[in-house]
């Protein structure tokens, strides 16, 4: 109870400072991170009757730590996120040998310790604007720690296998500290479950060296405090109070991309200048406000930050605009890909009511003529009827068929047959003005 109590005090504590605020987020987006880890344990471990202590030395990373992988996963749908994340790591080290068959062990008595760590998160949760460009994702998950622990004095060993399942609240902020550099550290703590205490801190600094990838590094330390059994048997006594932490370093991807938007600067209406004796000439009142510089007025722009020079129509959205989608051999069907990107479609259709389109669908040379322009007739009538079920009238996107006639590629080889099977989205109604 009182670690629950703790996680609600922490939670609220960071939501009172989290208001939230228009997300620029729309749809899915997935983020998934490789890690190496080097990681080493460093606390008191007790498997039956023996006991020892094992100690991580930053001065001999050689010896006291070992190499391990994490996988991390997030992915968010406006503002939901769901997590996953997986550690393995297999430790061999060195410790002090401080209980055997129950009895006490004189100081300077080494042991040989062997751990083959195994860890699974999963969580869900909700993504906070707090303020500037940070955010803070506040999820409650699961853990699972499997830990099998072998002590090894001479040629006698104990073993045994750790199976820890703990209920977390985790808090995931984010802080921009410029154009490329993030701060993202992690805190988790349990707030029930098989251990006794467990919480987890992770600084990580992030360097988004292009759109979709980003180096991520940073220190993670996993501290637990469990015992089950009891501590005079020979058989059934297990125990860890202490850490599982280290360094590591790690590539991510990130899809849709990412990608950084710089609102343009307001225009500067000039002071007006007075002359003496004369009375001062009228002012002209200032131009009204375009910050996107589209020409059409903010207060009637149903679209702000469109691309300086892009032609627009008049109530300001982007007119050269084209959705391109891809099908596989003799098939109409779309694919998650697809379907991902038509909800995004679905999304701003039914946010500017007056864009009407056509949808225009294509094949390779495969097949005969006639076959092919029934095909691409069906590729963009499954464009169409997805959007219709999202919500979009379908009087707003015509079907047009073209079969084979229009190739985008070369029909020679594999590569330019898969381009040319497709479906083209594109704004019919846009005149410029």
């Amino acid at each position: 109870m009182n670690r629950f109590i703790a996680a609600v005090v922490l939670v609220a504590a960071v939501g009172l400072q989290a208001p939230v605020q228009a997300s620029e987020q729309t749809g899915w987006q997935v983020e998934v991170t490789p890690y190496g880890w080097l990681m080493g344990v460093d606390g008191k471990v007790a498997v039956n009757d023996r006991e020892a202590s094992f100690e991580k030395d930053f001065s001999d990373l050689k010896d006291n730590v070992d190499a391990g992988f994490m996988g991390l996963i997030a992915a968010s749908y406006n503002r939901f996120v769901l997590f996953g994340q997986y550690d393995y790591a297999a430790l061999s080290t060195e410790g002090s040998l401080r209980r055997d068959l129950g009895l006490p062990v004189p100081p300077g008595v080494g042991v040989k310790g062997e751990l083959d760590t195994t860890i699974a998160t999963l969580g869900i949760g909700y993504r906070f604007d707090t303020f500037g460009e940070n955010t803070l994702d506040v999820l409650v998950g699961v853990r699972d720690l499997k830990l099998d622990t072998e002590l090894q004095r001479a040629a006698s060993a104990r073993s045994r296998e750790m199976n820890v399942t703990d209920t977390l609240i985790m808090l995931r902020p984010s802080f921009r500290i410029s154009e490329r550099w993030r701060f993202n550290p992690t805190i988790a703590y349990a707030v029930g479950g098989d251990s006794d205490t467990h919480y987890e801190l992770q600084p990580e600094l992030q360097y988004q060296f292009a759109d979709s990838f980003a180096l991520r590094f940073g220190y993670r330390s996993l501290n637990y405090e469990l015992e089950s059994g009891n501590p005079n048997s020979t058989d059934d006594y297990r125990a860890f109070d202490g850490s599982l932490s280290g360094f590591l370093i790690g590539v991510g991807w990130t899809f849709p991309a990412h990608r950084s938007t710089v609102a343009a600067a307001p225009a500067t209406v000039p002071a007006p200048v007075t002359t003496r004796p004369a009375a001062p000439p009228p002012v002209a009142a200032a131009p009204p406000s375009d910050a996107d510089r589209d020409g059409v007025p903010d207060a009637s722009d149903r679209c702000p930050n469109t691309p300086v020079g892009s032609q627009v129509d008049g109530q300001g959205c982007e007119c050269d605009i084209t959705v391109q989608l891809q099908f596989g051999f003799d098939s109409a069907e779309l694919t998650a890909a697809d379907t991902a990107e038509l909800d995004r479609v679905a999304t701003r259709m039914r946010e500017i009511t007056w864009v009407a389109g056509v949808a225009e669908g294509h094949t390779d040379s495969v097949g005969d003529d006639a076959y092919n322009l029934r095909l691409s007739e069906r590729r963009a009538r499954a464009v169409v009827d997805y959007l219709a079920g999202r919500g979009v009238d379908a009087e707003r996107v015509r079907v047009v068929g073209l079969g084979e006639a229009r190739p985008i590629a070369p029909n020679t080889t594999e590569a330019g047959r898969a381009q040319n099977r497709r479906v083209v989205l594109r704004r019919t109604d846009c005149n410029g003005a």
